[in-house]
């Protein structure tokens, strides 16, 4: 609930800002304030966490010049410390990103009264894979000299790679670096680092021999220790799509800001989206029934296999019902 003790706090942090920085009051940037403050602060749900009150999304359109950021941090911030729940950023940029955590949020705690903790997040991309530059590590001494044929020709590294890695690991073990790219002294190519990171796919998580050590797990454990996360469209898009809580902090327990939101439709449909070809599918399926007539002639009057053949019948005949029926459908709609 939007108490008063709450719009107290939030019209005193903005009137402490403008009063550090020397500046006036935007009318825009007060009714942004205002309408951000009564739409989350009327958010109302159930024991069960089940949301029983009307619209909990606002969205806003502002000129440049207004003082969005300093709006929607100055609205946000307290209500999301009342009510218990993370403030993630989400943003388009890299430069905005740096903006909220070299000015933006640094000003807020200072000038506002608001001290606030905030981390960035960042993807699996970002950080060492122990794991993966071990095997690397260990594949390129087992090769040694005994690398005989093309295939194997082609992963084997020129000395000089192989050297960057393991001083890369060495760093790490003697926690000197954190396992961030960002924060390596010299920069590498993609093609250099690549090998060295991995995704959600080829993580093995908690069964991770490396798990409690991992670069990765120990930045997302950091998160839980702050109150703002700052990230990108395309890092929450994708925690979205893991379910959310795989990456960011729980859906449940977040209020999200999506600055340059314009942005957000493309990432969200890059990140959800899904195309196929009706026509091809069909032709393929179509295919299978065939092949699997010719597996039945092959069983011949082996009463299992033919138990197991018949049973994939079903399956494959469902799936061509439902696209021919899709086709028919996109074909009205064209």
């Amino acid at each position: 609930m939007l108490t008063e003790a709450l719009k107290q706090e939030i019209q005193q942090a903005y009137r402490d800002f403008l009063a550090a920085k020397g500046l006036k009051p935007r009318h825009g940037q007060r009714q942004m304030v205002a309408h951000i403050a009564r739409v989350l602060g009327n958010i109302e749900a159930d024991a069960s966490a089940v949301r029983q009150s009307g619209p909990h999304v606002c969205l806003v359109e502002a000129g440049t010049g207004t003082g969005k950021t300093l709006a929607y941090l100055l609205a946000t911030i307290p209500i999301a410390r009342a009510a218990g729940k993370k403030l993630i950023l989400s943003t388009a940029t890299v430069a905005l990103q740096e903006q909220l955590v070299m000015k933006d949020l640094p000003d807020i705690s200072l000038h506002a009264q608001l001290p606030v903790k905030f981390s960035l997040a960042k993807g699996r991309g970002r950080y060492l894979c122990i794991n993966k530059v071990e095997r690397l590590l260990d594949s390129q001494e087992s090769m040694g000299q005994m690398a005989l044929y093309e295939d194997e020709l082609a992963h084997k590294l020129d000395e000089a790679s192989v050297e960057l890695y393991r001083d890369l690991l060495n760093e790490f073990a003697a926690g000197r670096w954190d396992g961030d790219r960002d924060n390596l002294r010299q920069e590498l190519e993609e093609s250099l680092w690549y090998p060295l990171t991995s995704d959600h796919l080829q993580c093995s998580n908690r069964r991770c021999a490396n798990f409690s050590a991992c670069p990765f797990y120990r930045a997302r454990e950091s998160l839980d220790q702050v109150e703002v996360v700052i990230a990108n469209h395309d890092l929450v898009m994708a925690d979205l799509a893991l379910g959310g809580g795989a990456i960011l902090p729980d859906p449940a327990d977040s209020i999200y800001v999506f600055d340059e939101g314009h942005h957000l439709a493309a990432k969200a449909i890059g990140h959800f989206a899904y195309s196929m070809r009706v026509g091809a599918s069909g032709r393929w399926l179509a295919g299978v029934g065939r092949q699997l007539e010719r597996m039945r002639g092959e069983c011949g009057d082996h009463s299992v296999l033919n138990t197991y053949v018949g049973q994939l019948d079903r399956p494959f005949a469902d799936l061509q019902q439902c696209l021919e029926g899709l086709q028919r459908t996109c074909g009205h709609c064209c």
